[in-house]
C-alpha cells in the first residue's frame, strides 16, 4: 500500500507494517533529475507516535525510544507532521474496508455451507434402493449415512476480529509512583550517560566518583530549589549530573536554562546554582552576564538541547521534578538524598539489570 502525501515536499509510504519518510533533494533540477533522501523509516508494530517539538518533529515509539525524524525551517516541520497524519488515516481507512470486505464474504461462506447441510440431512432420509432378481451374489450390508452435523447457525454474522500489535503487558504500578516498565528502567542509565557524554544537554556537578546520580530539574521548580544543598553535598560521593527542563516555569524557565547551556561545559555549574538564589523575583540568575545569542552560535545548541530534554522527560514518563535516577536505574527518594547516610547505604547496594526486571 503506498500512501503519499501532498505536502511537498516530503513523502511518506506506507507497505505492509514499514512506514518511510523521504525528502526530495536538489529541488532546483528538473523532476526527472532530482534525488530522494530517506529520513527515516519506522515499524508500525511499535506503535509510533509523532508530534513537534522545539528540536523539530519527533518519533517516540511504545518502548520509550525518541529520535528526531527532521528539522527543517519556514514551516517544513508543520507540513512534515501533516504529511505522516494523512498516510497513517489513509492506512486506517484502508483496513477498515479491507475487513468490511471480508465480512460480507465470510457471510456468504455461512449461508452456503448451510444449505449444504441441509441438503445432506434429507439426502440420508432416503431409502435403500432395491436390486432386482438376478444371479446369487454376496452384497456387503449398506453403508448408513450418518447427517452431517453442523454448528447452529448464527443469528447475526460476526464481526471478524481485527488484529492488534501486540502490547507489553505492564506491571502493577511501582511504590515510587513511575510508571515505565522495569525492562526499560534498566537501559535508561545507558542512554542518559551518552547524553551526558556529548556536553550539550547536562550540568555536571562531579565527576570521577564511581556512581553517577541523574537528575531531571527546573529552575522554577520550588521543590527543586529545597532539594538544590542536598545534590551539591551528594556531589562529593557521586557524579551529579542534571538534565534542566521547562515544564513548570515554561518561558520562564527557558529564558533562564539557555544562557546557562551556551556556556561551555566547566562554568555551567555555577551558573545553574545561581539560579536557585532567591531574589525579589523568586528565582533568578543574580548578576551573571547576559549571553550574547548572535554572538555565540552555540546559544541555537543549547535551545534544542533543551527541547530534547524535555522530550525525554515526557518519553520516560518521568513524573515530575525534582526526579534523581541512579545508574543502575531506581529511583532515589529525596529523604535518602537528604541524608548523607542513607544516601551512602544507597549507593552501596547497586541493583543489577536481573533484579531489575523482576
Amino acid at each position: 500500500m503506498r500512501a503519499k502525501s501532498d505536502y511537498a515536499p516530503f513523502s511518506v509510504y506506507i507497505r505492509g507494517n514499514l512506514l518511510v519518510v523521504q525528502r526530495p533533494v536538489d529541488l532546483g533540477k528538473p523532476a526527472e533529475g532530482r534525488g530522494v533522501r530517506t529520513l527515516c523509516t519506522v515499524d508500525l508494530r511499535r506503535q509510533p507516535i509523532f508530534f513537534l517539538s522545539d528540536a523539530g518533529v519527533m518519533c517516540c515509539d511504545k518502548l520509550g525510544n525518541v529520535f528526531t525524524v527532521e528539522s527543517s525551517a519556514n514551516g517544513g516541520n508543520d507540513q512534515l507532521l501533516a504529511a505522516l497524519s494523512e498516510a497513517q488515516l489513509k492506512q486506517a481507512e484502508n483496513w477498515r474496508t479491507r475487513w468490511g470486505g471480508r465480512l460480507v464474504i465470510t457471510a456468504g461462506l455461512l449461508i452456503v455451507g448451510l444449505m449444504l447441510g441441509v441438503s445432506l440431512v434429507h439426502s440420508s432420509k432416503v431409502g435403500p434402493l432395491e436390486l432386482e432378481p438376478g444371479p446369487e451374489v454376496s452384497l456387503a450390508p449398506a453403508q448408513q449415512v450418518v447427517p452431517l452435523t453442523l454448528p447452529p447457525h448464527p443469528t447475526k454474522a460476526e464481526r471478524p476480529e481485527v488484529p492488534v500489535p501486540v502490547q507489553q503487558t505492564r506491571a502493577p504500578a511501582p511504590e515510587d509512583g513511575w510508571a515505565l516498565p522495569a525492562s526499560l528502567r534498566s537501559t535508561l542509565p545507558q542512554k542518559l550517560q551518552s547524553a551526558a557524554d556529548r556536553q550539550l544537554f547536562t550540568v555536571n556537578y562531579s565527576s570521577g566518583h564511581d556512581r553517577t546520580l541523574y537528575v531531571f530539574a527546573d529552575p522554577n521548580c520550588p521543590n527543586c530549589r529545597h532539594l538544590e544543598p542536598a545534590l551539591v553535598a551528594a556531589a562529593q560521593m557521586a557524579n551529579v549530573v542534571v538534565f534542566p527542563v521547562a515544564v513548570i516555569g515554561r518561558e520562564k524557565s527557558i529564558a533562564a536554562i539557555t544562557p546557562v547551556l551556551c556556556l561551555p561545559p566547566a562554568q555551567r555549574p555555577a551558573a545553574w546554582q545561581a539560579l536557585f538564589t532567591v531574589g525579589t523575583d523568586g528565582l533568578q540568575l543574580g548578576k551573571a552576564a547576559a549571553v550574547d545569542k548572535k554572538a555565540d552560535s552555540g546559544c541555537d545548541v543549547a535551545e534544542k538541547a533543551l527541547g530534547v530534554n524535555e522530550v525525554a522527560y515526557q518519553a520516560y514518563r518521568i513524573p515530575g521534578t525534582p526526579w534523581v535516577i541512579a545508574d543502575d536505574g531506581r529511583y532515589v527518594p529525596q529523604a535518602v538524598l537528604r541524608d548523607p547516610a542513607q544516601l551512602s547505604q544507597f549507593l552501596s547496594e547497586k541493583e543489577t539489570p536481573d533484579a531489575a526486571t523482576h
